[in-house]
């Protein structure tokens, strides 16, 4: 369902499947370990996700909130047109980055003095 690789100080967390109310607790869960070991920047890697339950965009969306207030950031990658549009059609706004790679080097882009961390 879900891997977790990292990229110097980010964190790709690979989604597979479907993401549900039956197994929502197993991303939050992921994510909160992640911040409690100061992994605060992490992306979303959406490539293998075929079905996301659109309740869960908002709960997605409080989670982007928490690692932007604990200093990083949550971004998601890779989406399919499908996922897209439940995660629009649900009025999240944050930004869909067509590769993980993008994704990444965003957070590259960030940093204030250019330099990578």
């Amino acid at each position: 369902m879900f891997e977790v690789s990292r990229f110097h100080d980010i964190s790709v967390v690979g989604l597979h499947g479907e993401l549900s109310q039956k197994n929502v607790h197993v991303l939050e869960n992921l994510l909160s370990s992640l911040s409690q070991c100061c992994q605060n920047n992490i992306v979303l890697n959406l490539e293998g996700l075929e079905h996301l339950d659109y309740k869960l965009v908002r709960r997605i969306a409080d989670k982007i909130i928490a690692f932007k207030c604990d200093g990083g950031d949550l971004k998601m990658a890779a989406a399919s047109g499908y996922i897209k549009s439940i995660i629009r059609a649900m009025g999240l706004d944050e930004e869909l980055y067509a590769s993980v790679e993008e994704a990444l080097l965003s957070f590259v882009e960030e940093i204030p003095d250019g330099g990578i961390q």
